[in-house]
């Protein structure tokens, strides 16, 4: 332990307060900085997301392992539990709801139609749930996280250019944690299978991703993720204008952040 504040992590999440939580605050405010003198939109979006969306951005196909089904108790079943039945999955009801696996999921179906006359930006700060099915490890691999997320949509041109720059910004600031921080080439991990394996190749020869990071213990932790949709979203929803508009996002996961200022005892963010 770094700093005098404690926190406590159960199997998949994590609560900290007093000291984490100012570390957890300034870093948020650093990396929306990376932004000043740009215009841009600040979304709020929700923990769940129906399946309609998640099987039009193709994520039962490429993730279906990672995703967090929402239920709601069965009312047959009220009597039963109030009298000391264990809850099972015989007492749920499914609703075709699941909460967000990523934070820039909710965005594209704003555009929905939408015709983009001018480049955009938007950001978001966002709780994600994932199942590591791998395991969860302290504040590095959680189920229950949060994102700072900044999505492009524009031209091609655009996309990469403030992808590029996001890069740049955020290794210059995370080498001011340790200068063993790296940008490395980098592919989703999908779930096996023949056809998602070729999406990681595609990913990884035609650089549409990237990762930043920082060792944290005894393994390198991505803590920030740079990714170039092309038309993977923008054609679903609608909002490609003849293949002229494209996306591509940023996210940022704070609570590895946080990690790493504490691996690196960094108390003061401010002083970066």
């Amino acid at each position: 332990m770094q700093f005098t504040d404690e926190f406590y992590v159960k199997e998949g999440y994590v609560c900290y307060y007093e000291g984490y939580e100012k570390i957890y605050t300034e870093l948020d405010e650093k990396i929306k900085s990376f932004l000043d003198g740009m215009k841009y939109k600040t979304y709020n979006i929700p923990a769940m997301i129906e399946g309609d969306v998640l099987e039009k951005c193709g994520y039962f196909e490429s993730f279906p392992d990672q995703i967090s089904v929402v239920g709601s108790i069965d009312d047959d079943k009220i009597p039963d539990i109030m009298n000391g039945m264990k809850i099972d999955k015989t007492c749920i009801n499914l609703h075709n709801r699941y909460l967000t696996p990523s934070a820039c999921l909710h965005i594209y179906p704003m555009y929905t139609g939408k015709e983009v006359t001018e480049n955009e930006i938007v950001t978001t700060k966002a709780r994600v749930y994932r199942c590591e099915k791998s395991g969860f490890e302290d504040m590095t691999r959680l189920w229950d996280f949060s994102v700072r997320e900044i999505v492009f949509i524009g031209e091609r041109d655009f996309v990469k250019q403030q992808l590029e720059f996001m890069k740049n910004k955020s290794l210059e600031f995370a080498k001011k944690i340790t200068d063993k921080a790296e940008v490395f080439g980098a592919h989703d991990h999908f779930y096996k299978g023949r056809e998602n394996a070729m999406k990681a190749r595609i990913q990884k020869r035609n650089e549409q991703k990237f990762e930043l990071r920082i060792p944290i213990g005894e393994r390198d932790v991505s803590v920030a993720s740079f990714n170039f949709h092309n038309e993977h979203f923008s054609k679903p929803f609608g909002f490609d204008n003849n293949n002229k508009i494209v996306s591509g996002c940023v996210g940022f996961g704070m609570e590895r952040w946080v990690a790493a200022c504490e691996e690196y005892n960094i108390a003061d963010i401010k002083r970066l």
